[in-house]
């Protein structure tokens, strides 16, 4: 019953906030209110979803481990340069032989969007880190794991991050995804991935 209080609480605010994203874009898409707006809904989703995974609490059986401290900060960090890391040799890959961009589309919208609303910044580097780790692998991965193999669930949740980016490096994408996972994993805590990602949003963005 938690299991399933979690999940499907999580899905249905992820899913209702996407919906009033896309109003939000259908109405003001060609006002300046349009990212102060967007910004306040990532805010109030990402602070709805961790309102809700605390409420309808449930631990899966990646969160029963209890890893030590030091090495979840090593995973933590670790998983950044992995990350960063396996980033650049994917998109040299997807550029050399896939013909993809040098940098990825996602990526060159949001630096611009930040470098003309330097507060989006919040939602690039804090709120979708946020968001997109209780989705995709606090959810898709790690409890769906009750439900198939752990090996499903992890290509499941990477390959719909990636589609989830909207963009061609679908590769690199799945990569970061999995690399996610794999600290969520290692560390039995989605504050982990978080924090790994988190970093590596505003290491990118401090590199390019």
């Amino acid at each position: 019953m938690k299991l399933k209080s979690n999940s499907l609480s999580l899905l249905l605010g992820y899913f209702i906030l996407i919906l009033l994203q896309q109003i939000a874009f259908q109405f003001i898409h060609n006002n300046d209110l349009l990212y102060p707006v967007q910004t306040i809904l990532n805010l109030l989703g990402a602070i709805s979803l961790i309102w809700l995974t605390l409420h309808f609490k449930y631990k899966n059986k990646l969160e029963e481990k209890k890893a030590v401290i030091w090495q979840s900060l090593l995973w933590m960090l670790g998983g950044v340069i992995i990350v960063l890391t396996v980033q650049r040799v994917l998109l040299w890959f997807e550029t050399a032989f896939l013909q993809q961009p040098v940098i990825s589309e996602n990526t060159s919208q949001l630096m611009a969007v930040a470098g003309k609303y330097p507060y989006y910044l919040l939602v690039i580097v804090f709120t979708e880190p946020i968001i997109e780790e209780l989705i995709y692998r606090k959810v898709l991965f790690g409890n769906f794991s009750y439900w198939f193999k752990p090996w499903q669930t992890v290509l499941f949740s990477s390959f719909l991050f990636a589609l989830g980016h909207g963009d061609g490096h679908f590769l690199t994408y799945t990569a970061i995804g999995l690399i996610f996972c794999l600290v969520y994993e290692r560390t039995g805590k989605i504050q982990g991935s978080m924090a790994t990602h988190i970093l590596m949003n505003l290491l990118v963005l401090l590199l390019n």
